[in-house]
C-alpha cells in the first residue's frame, strides 16, 4: 500500500477459497483469516463491552510494515458487535481493532507467495480450533460429534438451531477436514457478507465542483430512510424536524463529501501517518483521546478508516437493530512494535454524522 497519497478501498465479490489465509487477503466481513495461526486472541478479548455477545469481523487489512523485518507480513483486524442498541453515539466500546505481523520466515506459511491452487492442502489441525460460525477461537466443542467448535454457549446453541442438529449424527462416523475455508453467503453463520478490499491510489481532485446541497440532500434521505425504519409511529413532519437536527451543517462535512465524490463507491481510506477525513467538525476531540501503544508506550498514529458506504455492502437492514456509523478510524502504534501478545489491541474511533 503507498504510504504518500491516500490509497481507496473498494469491493469485489471472490470465491472463498481465495480468502483464505495462505494469500494475505485484504476483505471485509466473512471469518477472520487469521495472522498467526497458534496465538489467536481468546473469546474473553473479543466480546461486546455492552452485551457480552461474541463480537463479529467487519474488516481485515494487510499492510505490511517495510521498515521492520518484523512487520514483513502484517494485518489490522477489525470487530464489530451487531446489536445496534450496543452501537452508540461517537463511542466505540462496541468495536476493538487488533494488529498482528510476522516475519518473512514464519511457522505458518511458505517464505515464497503459494500458487494459487483451490485443490491445495493446508491443514489447521495443528493449530487451535476455530468456532463454526464465527471463527474465533474455540476453547469448546459438541458433545456429541467432537468435531464442531465454539467460541461461546451462545453460537453453539445457535448453529444447533441452524443445522447441526441433522448434521451432527453423520460427523459421528466421517472424517472432516480441517482446511480452514471461510464463508461468503451473505448473513451465513450470523456473520457478514464477505468481499475481498481493493486498494488503489484516489484519483487527483475532479476540476468539476461538486453541489454540496445535492450531497446534503442526499445524505438527509438516507438518514430518514434509516429513521423510518425505526421511528414508524412519527408523523412525516416529525420526522423531517428530527432528521433536520441530524445532518451536521459544517465545513468539515461539506469537505468530506466533496472529497469521497472522487470514488463515491468507496469503503476505506488508507493513509499511514496521515489525517483521517473527518466527517464532523469535532475531530479535534477525537484526535485528543488517543492513547500511546499500551505495549511499548509509543505515539500511535493515523493509519486508515471504515467510510459509511460499507454499510450497504454488507447487508445491515434500517432498523434500531442495526449497527451504524459515520466513520470508524483506526489508530495504530507508529513503530508497529512487537512486543506483547501476537494480536496487539490498537485504538479505534467511532465518529457519528449525528450529535
Amino acid at each position: 500500500m503507498s504510504v504518500t497519497k491516500v490509497d481507496i478501498g473498494t469491493l469485489e465479490e471472490k470465491s472463498s477459497w481465495l480468502l483464505h489465509p495462505r494469500f494475505f487477503p485484504s476483505k471485509i466481513g466473512g471469518k477472520p483469516a487469521w495472522l498467526d495461526l497458534e496465538n489467536i486472541p481468546h473469546p474473553k478479548d473479543l466480546t461486546c463491552k455492552k452485551c457480552g455477545d461474541p463480537l463479529v469481523m467487519i474488516c481485515q487489512v494487510y499492510a505490511p510494515y517495510e521498515e521492520s523485518d518484523d512487520g514483513f507480513h502484517r494485518t489490522i483486524f477489525v470487530f464489530i458487535c451487531k446489536n445496534g442498541s450496543c452501537c452508540q453515539i461517537n463511542t466505540a466500546e462496541n468495536l476493538v481493532a487488533f494488529r498482528c505481523q510476522l516475519p518473512r520466515r514464519n511457522k505458518f506459511y511458505s517464505y515464497e507467495p503459494y500458487k494459487v491452487d483451490e485443490n491445495e492442502v493446508f491443514g489447521m489441525d495443528k493449530w487451535p480450533k476455530l468456532c463454526e460460525l464465527c471463527g474465533l477461537r474455540a476453547p469448546s466443542h459438541c458433545s456429541k460429534c467432537k468435531k464442531t467448535y465454539y467460541c461461546s454457549r451462545k453460537h453453539q446453541v445457535l448453529d444447533w438451531q441452524n443445522g447441526h442438529k441433522q448434521l451432527c449424527p453423520t460427523l459421528q462416523t466421517e472424517e472432516v477436514p480441517d482446511n480452514y475455508f471461510t464463508v461468503t453467503e451473505a448473513g451465513k453463520n450470523n456473520l457478514y457478507k464477505e468481499w475481498e478490499l481493493i486498494v488503489d491510489e484516489e484519483d487527483e481532485e475532479n476540476p468539476t465542483n461538486v453541489d454540496e446541497n445535492r450531497e446534503m440532500a442526499k445524505l438527509n434521505e438516507m438518514i430518514k430512510e434509516k429513521k423510518a425504519g425505526t421511528l414508524s409511529n412519527v408523523s412525516e413532519t416529525e420526522l423531517e424536524q428530527y432528521v433536520g437536527r441530524e445532518v451536521p451543517d459544517d465545513k468539515v462535512f461539506n469537505k468530506f463529501n466533496k472529497r469521497v465524490a472522487r470514488h463515491p463507491e468507496q469503503v476505506l481510506r488508507y493513509d499511514r501517518g496521515g489525517t483521517p477525513l473527518w466527517i464532523t467538525g469535532n475531530a479535534e476531540n477525537c484526535v485528543m483521546d488517543v492513547e500511546n501503544c499500551e505495549y511499548c508506550n509509543g505515539e500511535r498514529q493515523f493509519e486508515f478508516q471504515i467510510m459509511p458506504q460499507l454499510l450497504n455492502f454488507i447487508n445491515v437492514g434500517l432498523d434500531i437493530n442495526s449497527v451504524d456509523w459515520g466513520v470508524l478510524v483506526v489508530y495504530t502504534c507508529k513503530a508497529s512494535c512487537n512486543q506483547g501478545p501476537a494480536y496487539k489491541k490498537e485504538f479505534i474511533i467511532k465518529q457519528d454524522i449525528t450529535s
